[in-house]
C-alpha cells in the first residue's frame, strides 16, 4: 500500500515537472518572439518620401539656341556625321544620295514624309504624311515604331537626345530646303502661372 502511494506521488511529481518545463519553454519562446518583433523598424520603400517624384516632361530641344551658334552647330554637325553612320546600312547619307533599302536622306529636313521620288514607302509612312520638321525628326528617331506604327524601318531608334540632336544637325546640313530655325527659347516650358493661350503661343512652331 505504501509502495503504491509512493509511486503515485512520484508519478504526479514527474508529470508536474514536465508540465512546468513545457510551460517555461512556451513562455520563453513567446517573450523572445515579442522582443524580436519590437526591435525592428519598418522600411519606407520611397526613402522617406510621401510619394515618388514626378517625372520631368521630355521637352523638345531648343533648336534656335542649339543651332543658332555657328561654332556649336559645326561641332554638332561633325558629331552627327559620325553618329549617322548607324543609318548608312539602309540609307545613303551623302549630300547627293540615292535610294537604298531606305530612302536617301539628303534633303529630308523639311520634306513631307513618304514622298521622296523613286522609293516604295509603306502605307503607314505615306499615311503619316507630316513634314519632317526638327521636332518630328527628333520624335521619330527616338522611337520609329511608336511614332509611325507599321512602317518598314527595322530600327529601334536613337535613345539619347544628345545623339539625336547631332544626327539632326547633320541631316539639316545636307538639306538645302530646310526651314528656317525657330527663335531661341521657342521650346522653353511656359511659366506655371502663365495663361493657357500664352502657353500655347510659347510652344507653337514658327510660321
Amino acid at each position: 500500500m505504501k509502495i503504491t502511494k509512493i509511486l503515485t506521488l512520484g508519478g504526479l511529481f514527474l508529470v508536474g515537472t514536465v508540465a512546468g518545463i513545457i510551460g517555461i519553454n512556451l513562455y520563453s519562446g513567446a517573450l523572445y518572439a515579442s522582443s524580436t518583433k519590437a526591435s525592428g523598424f519598418p522600411i519606407d520603400p520611397n526613402g522617406g518620401s510621401a510619394a515618388p517624384a514626378a517625372a520631368t516632361p521630355d521637352l523638345p530641344p531648343d533648336w534656335g539656341t542649339l543651332f543658332g551658334d555657328p561654332a556649336k552647330l559645326a561641332e554638332l554637325t561633325t558629331k552627327g556625321a559620325n553618329a549617322a553612320k548607324v543609318c548608312a546600312a539602309c540609307h545613303d547619307i551623302t549630300p547627293a544620295g540615292a535610294n537604298k533599302t531606305g530612302p536617301a536622306l539628303a534633303g529630308v529636313v523639311g520634306r513631307t514624309a513618304g514622298t521622296h521620288p523613286g522609293f516604295a514607302y509603306s502605307d503607314a509612312m505615306k499615311g503619316f504624311g507630316k513634314q519632317w520638321t526638327l521636332d518630328e525628326l527628333n520624335t521619330y528617331l527616338k522611337d520609329p515604331k511608336a511614332t509611325v506604327p507599321g512602317n518598314k524601318m527595322a530600327f529601334a531608334g536613337i535613345k539619347k537626345q544628345d545623339d539625336r540632336v547631332a544626327v539632326i544637325a547633320y541631316l539639316r546640313s545636307i538639306s538645302p530646303s530646310a526651314p528656317a530655325l525657330p527663335a531661341p527659347g521657342a521650346n522653353a516650358a511656359p511659366a506655371a502661372d502663365a495663361p493657357a493661350d500664352a502657353a500655347a503661343n510659347a510652344t507653337a512652331p514658327a510660321k
